[in-house]
């Protein structure tokens, strides 16, 4: 896989906050970054974009140094977190913007336009305008209006953090179709693990200015190389065991009313759904577990338990 973009010790400061980081994005990746409020992941974004200009270091793509070079001039598309869709434009006016500052021929941004709207769905809509039409509408069409000039690079800056839960999971996997079809190359900034999880190839986890770990989903959450990893990403049990801590993902914890490793009391179940958790108290620990809740139809709060897990899952 060739390398799309790469950062080179990239540093930025402010008075209150220092960004420094290093690396690479592969042709055609989806990658997300991670972190939480205040981590430096929309400072990055914008450097990347050029929007913003890093004190030191270098922004490498398609092997050409990019660091001093004009946002227009980069072909980088971008997604803004409320779209930025122009109020006063219609639909096709929006998608069409970026092909009329190329001062292309009427004929060939209709039928560009026409073509792209067609791609996602929102050739319907043309005519409207962005207050009339929903918040799925929106995003396919601040997609578009990314897409229709062709980037090298899609940036996307929290595009689904306004949304509902339900409306979320459609774009979610949308998003996830349009990567797969088209191929190319996302930069996704998220604070929300779910999103990053389902939608990343890799995901690079931001903390302080700083790259705590950049590893795929499954190695992230199974193998977390810092303390900032393990406990950021889901959810981890801390048991004391004499001088030792053992963490124990929740749905590693497995309880049961015959034996175990440790004995505790429940001190609450959450229904979820099709998953329940279990709150053990364990030597004044709450522990916690995961299970599908037709497993834990026969436990209650107060019933007495035993709590063990497995030796690789520690």
């Amino acid at each position: 896989m060739s390398e799309k973009i790469r950062l080179l010790d990239v540093s930025k400061s402010y008075s209150d906050f220092s960004l420094r980081v290093s690396f690479e994005v592969y042709e055609g990746e989806f990658v997300s970054i991670l972190g939480p409020s205040g981590s430096g992941k929309t400072t990055l974004l914008h450097i990347i974009a050029g929007f913003i200009s890093p004190d030191s270091g270098k922004i490498i793509k398609d092997g050409k140094d990019i660091t001093c070079v004009t946002p227009e001039k980069r072909n980088i598309g971008i997604v803004f977190q409320d779209y930025a869709l122009f109020p006063f434009l219609s639909v096709y006016s929006n998608i069409a913007f970026g092909l009329r500052l190329k001062r292309l021929s009427r004929r060939e941004i209709d039928s560009q336009v026409k073509e792209i709207a067609f791609t996602f769905g929102i050739d319907n809509i043309l005519r409207k305008y962005p207050d009339s039409i929903s918040g799925g509408e929106k995003q396919r069409v601040a997609l578009a209006r990314a897409m229709i000039t062709k980037p090298g690079i899609l940036l996307m800056d929290e595009p689904m953090s306004s949304l509902d839960a339900k409306i979320g999971e459609k774009l979610r996997d949308e998003l996830k179709d349009f990567h797969r079809r088209f191929g190319i190359t996302i930069i996704f900034v998220t604070h929300d693990q779910t999103e990053a999880m389902y939608l990343s190839d890799r995901i690079v986890l931001m903390n302080g200015g700083h790259i705590e770990q950049i590893d795929t989903p499954v190695k992230l959450y199974y193998e977390p190389e810092t303390s900032f990893a393990r406990e950021f990403i889901g959810k981890t049990n801390i048991i004391h065991v004499g001088e030792k801590l053992l963490f124990v993902r929740p749905e590693d914890i497995k309880i049961s009313k015959e034996k175990g490793i440790f004995k505790g009391t429940i001190v609450e179940i959450h229904y979820l759904g099709s998953v329940s958790e279990i709150i053990v108290n364990f030597e004044s620990t709450k522990v916690f577990a995961l299970d599908l809740t037709r497993n834990v139809s026969n436990l209650k709060k107060g019933d007495n338990v035993f709590i063990s897990f497995r030796e690789k899952s520690v």
